[in-house]
């Protein structure tokens, strides 16, 4: 008796070790990973811009563009969210354990769990900014990493605003037939409401909406100077964070459009810092670029649902 009880004891002394070690093995795995990129920031990192997917064509602009890539830190800094991300899978693959269940915890960290990429292109009339955002999360029914992508673009000119939903194929606004081509280019002259630009006649509220939405940056310039990828810029404060910065790119045959009042340099954003925990830095950038105008048009493709709110033009 006292034997089998022992030997019964030792079993589930074993058992509960054997159970322990295999928990363990599953949080090592989960927090110790092959290597510290996903496929999904390594695929947007090494993504063609806008205008290389497109052929050459005959019809070209001149343009100013720049790729920016960056992240969101939040309040304690992006380290802290990777931590925090590190350990909700932690947490998953007890939780999972306990209940019995299979789980794939991911092979690969993010080096941010929310990034992001914005391709920048300004003619003398109108600018296009494209965005793609990647938030990492965890799937709670296998505690993997769900890696939440959305791309879009935004047509600015005085002509207004056009949103473009790239993964859903959808835009909105006034996305018209020739993607703002015919737009009047603003006007930097006189003495404007600060932070936005004066134009000599808008056609509609929608351009002064539109000005009220792209034209962030009040002249503010604060001295300083720096050189991004050959490109000199002017570092600018900006308004709407009091500690953040804009550097601001000189040189280029003409100002970018969605530029405010005081800029004369082309005026591309090169980098931003922002104590709201954006920061974002130019990886590739080039100004006086022949580029296929197209590159303004991307819902002007097969398979986009229009819905244009300035009508025929």
């Amino acid at each position: 008796m006292t034997t089998h009880h022992c030997s019964t004891t030792y079993r589930g002394l074993r058992q509960t070790a054997r159970a322990a070690i295999t928990l363990l093995a599953f949080g090592a795995s989960a927090i110790a990973p092959a290597h510290a990129k996903t496929e999904g920031e390594a695929a947007l990192a090494n993504s063609p811009l806008p205008h290389e997917r497109l052929s050459a064509g005959r019809n070209l602009v001149k343009v100013h563009w720049v790729r920016l890539r960056g992240y969101f830190e939040g309040a304690n800094g992006h380290a802290a969210m990777l931590d925090d991300l590190k350990a909700q899978v932690q947490s998953c693959v007890r939780m999972a354990h306990l209940a019995g269940r299979q789980v794939r915890p991911s092979a690969a960290w993010p080096d941010y769990v929310n990034s992001t990429q914005r391709d920048m292109y300004d003619s003398a009339n109108r600018s296009i900014a494209y965005s793609t955002t990647l938030l990492y999360t965890v799937n709670s029914s296998d505690c993997s990493l769900l890696e939440n992508r959305r791309a879009t673009a935004t047509l600015t000119s005085t002509n207004g605003i056009c949103e473009i939903d790239l993964g859903n194929k959808t835009a909105h606004g006034f996305c018209d037939a020739h993607a703002h081509a015919d737009a009047q280019p603003l006007l930097r002259t006189g003495s404007p409401t600060p932070g936005r630009a004066s134009v000599s006649s808008a056609p509609s509220r929608a351009a002064l909406d539109a000005l009220e939405k792209a034209m962030k940056l009040e002249p503010g310039k604060n001295g300083k100077h720096k050189t991004i990828l050959g490109i000199e810029c002017d570092v600018w404060q900006t308004p709407f964070d009091p500690n953040g910065t804009a550097c601001l790119s000189r040189g280029g045959s003409f100002v970018g459009s969605h530029a405010t009042y005081g800029l004369s340099g082309s005026s591309m954003e090169l980098e931003i810092t922002s104590t709201l925990g954006v920061n974002l830095r130019a990886t590739s950038a080039e100004l006086d670029a022949k580029v296929n105008a197209d590159v303004f048009a991307p819902y002007l493709a097969d398979g986009f649902v229009v819905t244009n709110v300035a009508g025929h033009r």
